[in-house]
């Protein structure tokens, strides 16, 4: 695989992120075509989260192009999503472990990093508010 073409697309879509914390989705949707053209797989799921990382509170689409690249790969991509939580919830990452825990994939563990995101007082209100709604949310299920 060609990381370096990896790289340059994760750079394409990070530069398109606007003063408003927005990702341009046309944009973001040449990338990950780019990226999904050139036979990535699994091997891109990790440099995608840590972009999010980068920019935890950016709008990155409901749920977004690069949200659905690293779904498809279900059962796989669990892991790093748990690994990237830790280092530092987004607003995306905290999506997608609502997602998993609708799925029923890896749910407790996927609620006990909600809870702490909700708590931790290092994470933004915004995504420690949106934990808070998911806990709700699941709580009332």
């Amino acid at each position: 695989m060609n990381m370096e073409l990896l790289n340059q697309e994760i750079a394409k879509i990070e530069a398109s992120i606007d003063a408003y914390d927005e990702v341009d989705s046309q944009v973001a949707y040449a990338c990950i075509d780019t990226i999904t053209k050139a036979g990535f797989k699994e091997e891109a799921v990790e440099p995608l989260l840590q972009l999010i990382e980068r920019h935890p509170a950016a709008y990155f689409g409901d749920p977004g192009m690069i949200v659905h690249f690293i779904e498809q790969f279900r059962g796989r991509y669990e892991t790093y999503l748990i690994e990237s939580l830790r280092r530092i919830p987004a607003i995306t990452t905290v999506e997608m472990a609502n997602r998993c825990i609708n799925d029923g994939s890896h749910a407790q563990e996927f609620l006990d990093i909600l809870r702490d995101a909700a708590a931790n007082p290092e994470v933004g209100s915004d995504i420690r508010d949106r934990a808070r709604d998911y806990l709700e949310f699941q709580a009332g299920k």
